[in-house]
């Protein structure tokens, strides 16, 4: 089997929406952007003041920020992105988990983070590793489980790797052979790629239908008729808030299971939502909470 080599693009999204896409660093890669979003707002973060001059860049319709954005703070408002791509960060930043937190602010509260990281496992690194060598000064190498600690700390919720630079299958052999696990061909996998989001894939789609405030006003209702305040007033308001806003019933139901705790609290009582051709639901058994990120 041949080397597989992919990039960062491989973990993007194409086509007409227009996404706001912050990218740091990978100016190399904005051509190829463009082409994949060609409606997006792109904005490029670089300390190099000569990388926006290049002719190849210059027809893209890209706004520019000047700084190095390791010793810098990203000067843009909380939510501004739904796409952060920034392929050097974890291998250069002088502190990854202060950085990674920073990223996520840029981010809406759906956007996603595209990056990469330079596998300490690999059979390289373990090859000169074995003679005492390490030529790493100011470069970052990580396993995939201490990427997965440092995501899940700083906040993002649903994480992805795809090989970014991968040998032929027996590279890892030897090793595997000694004991190491090589999971996902993980000894022969010199860069992985990496897609983290700041919700859910079940709690993205969910606030991409309604507006935050319908959606907290939803989650209001649900709370209090869950803790039995007020319960036929708040049943009330709300089959009003789902007529007025549309909410149909799948929603509604995928809504309650996303955001109730005590779900055995919810009374049956519910199902008075149907009259008058409001939603009606159908509970479905021992429902399963995953997220309370609704708002």
């Amino acid at each position: 089997m041949q080397k597989i080599t992919h990039s960062v693009l491989d973990l993007l999204p194409s086509g007409p929406a227009p996404l706001r896409v912050l990218v740091i660093e990978t100016s190399r890669l904005l051509p190829e952007i463009r082409s994949k979003l060609p409606n997006a707002n792109i904005t490029a973060v670089t300390e190099y003041d000569a990388v926006p001059e290049a002719q190849e860049l210059k027809a893209l319709d890209i706004t520019w920020a000047l700084l190095d954005y390791r010793t810098q703070p990203l000067p843009f408002d909380a939510g501004a992105f739904d796409l952060v791509v920034a392929e050097p960060v974890l291998t250069y930043a002088l502190d990854p988990y202060d950085l990674l937190l920073a990223l996520g602010r840029q981010l809406t509260d759906v956007g996603t983070l595209v990056t990469a990281f330079r596998n300490i496992r690999y059979h390289g690194v373990l090859e000169l590793l074995m003679r005492g060598e390490f030529p790493e000064r100011e470069r970052h190498l990580y396993a995939k489980a201490e990427v997965v600690r440092l995501l899940n700390d700083t906040l993002y919720k649903e994480i992805a790797f795809a090989p970014g630079e991968q040998d032929a299958p027996a590279s890892g052999a030897a090793f595997a052979a000694m004991g190491f696990d090589d999971t996902s061909r993980d000894l022969a996998t010199a860069v992985w790629l990496v897609q983290a989001a700041r919700s859910t894939a079940a709690v993205a789609n969910l606030k991409s239908l309604y507006k935050k405030e319908t959606r907290k006003q939803l989650a209001r209702l649900l709370h209090r008729i869950e803790y039995d305040v007020d319960r036929a007033e708040n049943i009330a308001a709300l089959k009003e808030l789902c007529a007025r806003e549309g909410i149909f019933p799948e929603y509604l139901e995928d809504f309650i299971r996303e955001t109730v705790i005590h779900f055995d609290r919810m009374p049956i009582s519910l199902a008075s939502l149907s009259e008058g051709g409001g939603p009606r639901l159908r509970w479905r058994e021992s429902p399963v909470r995953q997220n309370n990120s609704y708002a």
